[in-house]
């Protein structure tokens, strides 16, 4: 019999279970054993049924396919559970990754000889190579857990390495996430730019920023979704791009929480109205009819299908490209931006978490850890205010 218990760690819920597997027919001792660490329940419940195979079997504490011989066999046995339980474009990313990335590393090593040295070195020349190697930590460990949750390994030996600071090389440039975001002074002066060169591109970023929206639910949303008259957007899906397969479809959006529906001024909804219009004129140059409410508020004019997600970093190129003295931030930082600017004008944490689709506060803590200078100096002037009175 097996108990499966539910627990939290560091606020993640997590399954673990002891198990009594029988007799050993050698020593005559009871064989018990137990595992923790699960996402979720049927995890464990298949761990639990392969392990009652392999006692049954006499193959307990033996590796449970003698064909699992390198890390690649290890990966190959993984990812066919894990494709199952995440969304296609996101297992495909992985897949990618570990191709083109890990897999010439240790594909070919032997799962019983990858040593704490050996993870080193492989750390070590990820963290040379890439600002953010840390992504592809994830599918090296995951496999080697795997592999420890069935009693193939003892250990997983990149869980002993030490993390090396990540290059510095000016090649991997990137803007620093704690100022991937505009002041309401620039943003004012990138929307007022953006406006008078392209109206789409301006209809686009100022949802973004006066939504809070990631820029894959701005790009899949319909005319449906935009009710006018309550002056609310739902957000029910976002679009998602599958890098093996080339395509980009509708997908269900990040999480359960981030199906919302949320206000929108009237400004936003006026330039809504006024895209609408002109969304139809151009369109109906191409010979489509949009004056429905199936129609998606951003698509290419020639074919009128929704864009793929990655447009967004596009279009933004477009615009610094033609405003360079603007500070450059990425499509993503317009979400940062209405955050930062919801704090700033008094907005509490479950407000925001709420109205960005976050599934807890605590994920809005971690993310929005930055404010803007302004609210730094605000907190302090009233500290002091406070002490003087």
């Amino acid at each position: 019999m097996a108990q499966i218990i539910k627990y939290t760690k560091k606020g993640e819920s997590l399954y673990r279970f002891k198990l009594y597997l029988g007799i050993d027919p050698v020593t005559g001792k009871r064989v018990e054993t137990s595992r923790r660490g699960f996402k979720r329940k049927k995890d464990a419940e298949r761990v639990i049924r392969q392990l009652q195979l392999d006692f049954a079997n006499g193959n307990y504490g033996k590796a449970k396919d003698t064909n699992i011989k390198t890390f690649d066999d290890l990966f190959n046995l993984w990812f066919e559970s894990y494709k199952n339980t995440v969304k296609p474009n996101t297992a495909e990313t992985k897949k990618i990754r570990y191709e083109r990335v890990v897999k010439p590393l240790i594909g070919n090593a032997n799962i019983k000889k990858i040593t704490p040295a050996l993870a080193q070195q492989i750390v070590n020349k990820l963290a040379a190579k890439y600002k953010s190697y840390r992504q592809y930590l994830v599918i090296l460990n995951s496999p080697l857990n795997y592999a420890v949750k069935l009693s193939m390994l003892d250990v997983n030996a990149f869980k002993l390495v030490i993390f090396p600071k990540a290059t510095d090389k000016k090649k991997y440039k990137h803007i620093e996430s704690d100022n991937n975001f505009y002041s309401k002074d620039e943003l004012i002066t990138f929307l007022e730019n953006v406006k008078g060169y392209n109206f789409k591109y301006y209809t686009f970023f100022r949802l973004l920023a006066y939504s809070g929206m990631r820029s894959g639910e701005c790009l899949a949303l319909q005319w449906k979704d935009i009710a006018f008259n309550d002056q609310t957007i739902t957000i029910t899906k976002t679009t998602a791009y599958n890098p093996g397969k080339k395509e980009t479809t509708i997908n269900t959006p990040k999480t359960k929480k981030s199906k919302r529906v949320i206000s929108i001024d009237d400004v936003t909804l006026s330039v809504l109205r006024k895209w609408r219009l002109q969304q139809q004129k151009r369109l109906l140059k191409f010979g489509f009819n949009t004056n429905n409410s199936q129609q998606f508020l951003f698509t290419n004019p020639e074919t009128n299908k929704y864009y793929p997600s990655h447009v967004a970093t596009s279009w933004l190129g477009t615009v610094y490209r033609n405003f360079s003295d603007m500070k450059k931030i990425t499509a993503h930082g317009f979400r940062h931006t209405h955050a930062s600017l919801l704090f700033e004008s008094g907005a509490n944490i479950k407000e925001v978490q709420e109205r960005l689709g976050h599934s807890t506060s605590k994920m809005t803590l971690d993310i929005y850890t930055h404010v803007t200078q302004n609210r730094k100096q605000e907190t302090s002037l009233k500290f002091a205010n406070f002490m003087q009175n």
